[in-house]
């Protein structure tokens, strides 16, 4: 149940650990150098300085970064200006200034093209491949890492191809593409071997064997941890070393060798102790509590875990004091112990509740920083408008100044000319000055009127924004308790003992939360279709598609003896929102089963035709009135139609699906008379896609 998130939590801390180590003597060496350097040199030694500092100490990077910029300006240098500018970007993204470093990346980019600045060109794609794909914006990190890779290629720049070959690796692994994944990591750790960085080699294997881990590969997992662990002790890294053990542990625990498990964990355990590591300790003392568990030791299990709960307390590692209470949980099960079930049960809800609330705050943060720098690309591209138009205004009034001296020219001839006229240019001048106050007038009741749809719209912002904040109280108010209801549900059920009444009662109680709990997850899903518009592309098979959907929803028709069956399916490859496509489907499937009668039949169809994908879903339930399908995709519109076995209906999932459809550029339609069944029909551009 805990296995995935705990791999992800010890992989990012064994990356953020790897990454701590710096080179003091390196530092120390680099410093005395700087008192006498000067030129492009000490240009050099500044930018070697701040690159050291980037992990532990990223305002000293920021600061001698600055300097070797402002030096390389001052010195006139012809390329390698954006390389302090990259290191400035690396040191706020570690701070936690994500717009600051994607500010500084983008200026490091412009000027490495602006010098031709290959090397440096590269490595600011890379940067900002990076800086989107840690923020969620997967399609843009692509596009820099491709950009990246092909000049690192061009240029033969081996160091420069590992850093991106991990990138990718990351990047594929978080969309689930493990081929192309494990291709990328191998490519980056060959690399890394020939440049013979002992180092980086050691965070290499680390990182593969993670990702062989978490794929349950067991057998190449334990191949590279024993290859990290060889680097390892070259460099004498005990730290490092023993959280490659601890890693070592986990694949033979999974394997069932608790007796080695045991052993290297133990060792790792000491070592961590020894060193006061705070940050490893709570899931080293989780891992062996697991192994002691494994050996059905749980008085010693018991022990490892507690252990594991007060450092996770005292630091406050929400992920590992929420395992810690999972198996404290689960041990007071085997001991029959009520008391402690329930008070450990209660912890680890409250805790995953708090790590769901964690990941919508990163969500929201990711959603800012996408519309932080969206409003920056707009700024650029209004003063490179603006720029253009003000050239224009410059040629304009050069021409302007032109004409003008040719007609003082002219007047000078012409003087006796204006002597006539004078009357009647007095004549126009009045007049000009009517118009020009009339359109005075016009401006000031131009900015009176500005002033109030101003002050409209920053009502209509804090209306807005009360809507949102009241919508995401409710959710947390509602789910939280819901979601113990139902955990307490599940335990007395676990329990046993009841008899048909009280069996009757949970059942029912468990019926009704989950009923509430659907309920807000729709009006979550629709208050999120109203603001999101993202696209997340992908291509994939509509006929495999399809059959996974079907899969899903049999067990439900099979409950009501409903013959789901597939008719008809056209093999097409197709571009889309597959999420989006999914949710549509799921919705449709599961109304079709839900609103038909016991022994009756549920199709589906899809193919092509005439440049558009075609999905077919049709049943024989109690159909659509024709008042029915006035109000058919309203939100919170129940029809006439009654689910047939007592399930729950909100009256929002066909208004789900027509916002998706209407966000894929398709259409609906629906075939159907009262008591007959239906036949809804979606389709969808291919040539769009």
């Amino acid at each position: 149940m805990l296995k995935k998130p705990l791999i992800l939590s010890l992989f990012l801390l064994f990356w953020s650990t790897c990454t701590i180590a710096q080179n003091l003597h390196l530092i120390d060496s680099l410093s005395r150098q700087l008192h006498s350097a000067e030129g492009k040199t000490r240009f050099e030694l500044l930018n070697d300085v701040a690159w050291e500092y980037r992990f532990s100490y990223p305002d000293s990077t920021v600061f001698y970064a600055r300097q070797s910029y402002e030096l390389g300006q001052r010195l006139k240098l012809p390329s390698g200006l954006a390389e302090p500018l990259n290191f400035i970007g690396v040191a706020l993204n570690y701070k936690g200034d994500r717009i600051g470093a994607f500010d500084n990346y983008g200026k490091a980019l412009k000027v490495a093209m602006d010098q031709n600045d290959s090397i440096q060109t590269a490595y600011s794609n890379n940067n900002l491949g990076r800086l989107f794909f840690e923020q969620g914006l997967l399609a843009r990190s692509y596009d820099y890492f491709i950009r990246a890779l092909s000049i690192f290629e061009d240029l033969n720049d081996s160091s420069g191809l590992a850093y991106t070959y991990q990138s990718l690796a990351n990047l594929y692994k978080s969309q689930h593409d493990y081929p192309k994944a494990e291709s990328n990591y191998l490519k980056a750790n060959k690399i890394r071997l020939a440049l013979g960085n002992t180092r980086d080699i050691m965070s290499g294997y680390s990182q593969t064997a993670r990702f062989y881990q978490d794929n349950n590969q067991h057998d190449k997992a334990l191949r590279y941890l024993h290859l990290a662990d060889s680097a390892g002790r070259v460099i004498n890294d005990e730290i490092n070393l023993a959280e490659v053990h601890i890693s070592l542990s986990e694949s033979f625990l999974n394997r069932g060798e608790l007796n080695e498990a045991e052993s290297i964990c133990a060792e790792a355990l000491k070592v961590i102790a020894a060193k006061r590591n705070m940050r490893m300790l709570p899931q080293a003392y989780i891992s062996m509590g697991q192994i002691k568990l494994e050996q059905r030791d749980l008085i010693a299990a018991k022990k490892f875990f507690n252990l594991g709960l007060d450092i996770a307390k005292s630091t406050n590692d929400i992920a590992s004091k929420m395992e810690a209470h999972y198996y404290l949980w689960k041990i007071s099960e085997k001991e029959k112990n009520k008391l402690s079930v329930l008070t450990n049960l209660n912890a680890y809800l409250l805790l995953k509740d708090s790590i769901k609330d964690l990941d919508l705050a990163r969500q929201v943060e990711r959603l800012q920083f996408e519309i932080e720098i969206e409003r920056k690309e707009r700024e650029n591209e209004l003063l490179k408008v603006d720029q253009v138009k003000t050239e224009a205004i410059i040629k304009q009034q050069r021409m302007s100044n032109i004409i003008l001296g040719i007609i003082i020219v002219a007047v000078s001839l012409l003087g006796f000319v204006q002597w006539r006229s004078s009357k009647k240019r007095r004549e126009i001048n009045e007049k000009l000055a009517q118009q020009n106050q009339f359109i005075q007038n016009q401006r000031e009741e131009i900015v009176d009127q500005n002033e109030k749809l101003s002050r409209r719209n920053q009502q209509l912002s804090d209306l807005n924004h009360e809507k949102d904040t009241l919508m995401s109280i409710v959710a947390h108010d509602l789910k939280s308790p819901l979601n113990r209801i139902k955990g307490i549900t599940d335990l007395m059920e676990m329990e046993g003992h009841l008899n048909k009444d009280q069996q009757d009662f949970v059942r029912m109680t468990k019926d009704a939360t989950q009923a509430g709990l659907d309920l807000i997850k729709d009006l979550l899903d629709v208050h999120m279709l109203e603001e999101s518009v993202i696209l997340n592309l992908s291509i994939f098979d509509i006929s495999a598609f399809l059959l996974e959907k079907t899969n899903n929803i049999l067990p439900a028709a099979e409950a009501k003896s409903i013959h789901l069956h597939i008719a008809k399916i056209e093999s097409v490859e197709v571009q889309m929102d597959a999420d989006y496509l999914s949710r549509i489907v799921d919705n449709l499937l599961t109304n079709a089963v839900k609103f038909s009668k016991r022994q009756t039949s549920v199709s589906v169809s899809a193919g092509k035709s005439n440049g558009e994908l075609w999905i077919s879903i049709s049943d024989q339930g109690q159909g659509f009135s024709e008042k029915d399908k006035l109000q058919l995709f309203q939100k919170f519109k129940k029809l006439s139609a009654r689910p047939t076995d007592g399930e729950s209906s909100n009256g929002l999932g066909l208004a789900i699906v027509k916002t998706l459809v209407d966000r894929l550029k398709g259409s609906i339609a629906l075939e159907s008379e009262q008591g007959k069944g239906s036949t809804f029909t979606i389709r969808f551009p291919l040539h769009n896609n």
